[in-house]
Parts: structure tokens; sequence; C-alpha cells
């Protein structure tokens, strides 16, 4: 089966982070499809009493000019994406006329195109927290955005694995599911499970999580669990994914914040992985 993803691009070239980032985790391409989508900014408004036929022109040259920048911006992302050893027919392009926010857009298309994961560079970071700033976004956040997210600052062909943060949440049981769901094609990546010493039934727990695993074809040998002490376990992680060089951190953020915002922003360990975490992608859910 196919792992398609929607890897958003921009003007900068700061969002191939994206496509660098899927392209050096999956050694075979063959089975990767992938939407490049630029939402393009919206032209100006036109006030009723600014209404003229020369007004409309602008507005529509403006219009297209903007769909002729956001093709240019794809046309790039594609051809980075066939140096990077992607399948012509495994990649589609996607201009759309902004309705909301950059990011709000890319959110309501991923939840429309259901796709495995959303991929953002670094740029879709700043979007990620500029988007909240706006209410009609924030309304979004909020009422939808059930896939899983991919944030990646950076790129490097080098660093491999996953470091699966397991919490015994409901959100950390889907991303077991996903971790599973996207590995279990790629032997190249180990999973390591991360749980901390205070989880209640952390056996039974850590069970769950292999069982998961196992579940989407990862043999034995490719899981490893490890256990977090109680001090400043965002830390530790960041320590970890230093030392051993992991190519992405992935966690489920906490069920108890009563909203996206608060679970994005607040949550003890999202939160300091989402500001500090350099080199390695921030995979979660919602």
């Amino acid at each position: 089966m196919d792992r398609h993803f929607l890897i958003a691009v921009s003007d900068q070239k700061s969002a191939i982070f994206g496509v660098r980032f899927v392209s050096d985790f999956f050694s075979d391409k063959g089975n990767v499809k992938s939407t490049l989508f630029y939402s393009t900014p919206k032209p100006p408004a036109i006030f009723e009493n600014e209404r003229s036929l020369e007004a409309t022109s602008r507005q529509n040259a403006q219009e297209q000019k903007n769909i002729a920048q956001g093709k240019e911006a794809v046309e790039k992302a594609r051809q980075v994406c066939l140096e990077c050893g992607f399948k012509p027919e495994n990649l589609i392009d996607r201009v759309e006329t902004q309705v909301f926010s950059k990011v709000a857009d890319i959110i309501q298309e991923g939840e429309r195109g259901l796709y495995d994961a959303v991929v953002l560079g670094r740029r879709g970071l700043s979007m990620l927290e500029e988007a909240f700033e706006d209410s009609v976004s924030r309304d979004i956040f909020d009422q939808t955005f059930t896939f899983p997210l991919w944030l990646c600052r950076s790129s490097d062909p080098v660093r491999k694995n996953v470091l699966f943060y397991g919490d015994g949440s409901g959100a950390s049981f889907q991303m077991a599911d996903h971790v599973g769901f996207i590995t279990g094609l790629e032997k190249r990546h180990r999973v390591d499970i991360l749980m901390p010493e205070s989880t209640t039934d952390q056996s039974s727990t850590m069970d769950q999580y292999k069982q998961i695993l196992l579940k989407h074809g990862l043999t034995a040998d490719m899981i490893q669990t490890r256990s977090l002490g109680a001090n400043d376990p965002a830390k530790q992680i960041l320590n970890l994914v230093n030392a051993e060089a992991y190519a992405a951190v992935a966690l489920g953020r906490s069920d108890n914040e009563s909203n996206l915002l608060a679970r994005l922003f607040k949550g003890p360990v999202s939160s300091t992985l989402f500001r500090e975490l350099k080199n390695a992608a921030l995979w979660f859910c919602p």
C-alpha cells in the first residue's frame, strides 16, 4: 500500500526540508506518493465603493500572478523530488487560491485528501504560530485535524530510526499505529519506545505498543524499549535525539488539554520539542 503525503510548498527554500526529509527517510520510494501543495495569497479585496472594471482587472491580474508564482514554486519542488529519487508518476501538483490562512488551508486539504501525514518544512513551523493569531484558523484547528503532522526543520540522510514517546494517552496509541504503518515497509529504521517510569501499568501499556508495531510488519528485533525518568522528560528526549541521531521523534499529545491550541503549545513535553527539536523531525497526532 502506498504512503501518501501532503507536502506543503512555499517560495522559501526552507520549505524543501519537508521534501528532503521524506526522501531521506524512505530508501525505497516506489510506494511513496506525494502531493505538492501550494496555497496562493488572496488578492486584495475590492470594497463596494471601490468596485470598477479597472479595479476588478487589477485584482484578476494579481490573482493570475499569484497562481503563476505558485506553479513555479511547485515545479521547483517537483524537480527536487525527482533529483531525490521520487517517481514522477507518484507526484501530484496542487495549487489552490487561499481561503483562510495558508496553514489552515493546508489542514483542510489534509482532511479532504485522507493523507497519511501532512509534512511542513521550517516555514511551516512559523505558519503554525501565525495561524493561532487568526480566529478562523483557530476554529479550523479545533474542529478538525485528525491526521499526523510532520514538522521538519532540517534533514540529514545519515540519521535514522524513530524515537516513539508513549505516555499511555489515547493519542499515543494513534501515533503508535502511525509509526507502525510508516515504518512497516521501511526496514532501515528501528523504533524505540520511550515511556515515563510513572506510566500506569507500564508493562501492559508497553506490550500494547509493541503489538501495534508488530501488526504492521516490524520484527521484534526492530523494536527496542527505554524508560524515561521523571526529571525534565523533554530535555531527556532532546539529549537522546542528539546522542543517537534519530531521524524522527513521534508522540501523541496529551488528551487532558481542552483544545488543540492548548495541547500544541502548553503540553510539558510537546511544547518543548516543538520549540527546541532541531535535528530530527517531530511527528505528532492531535
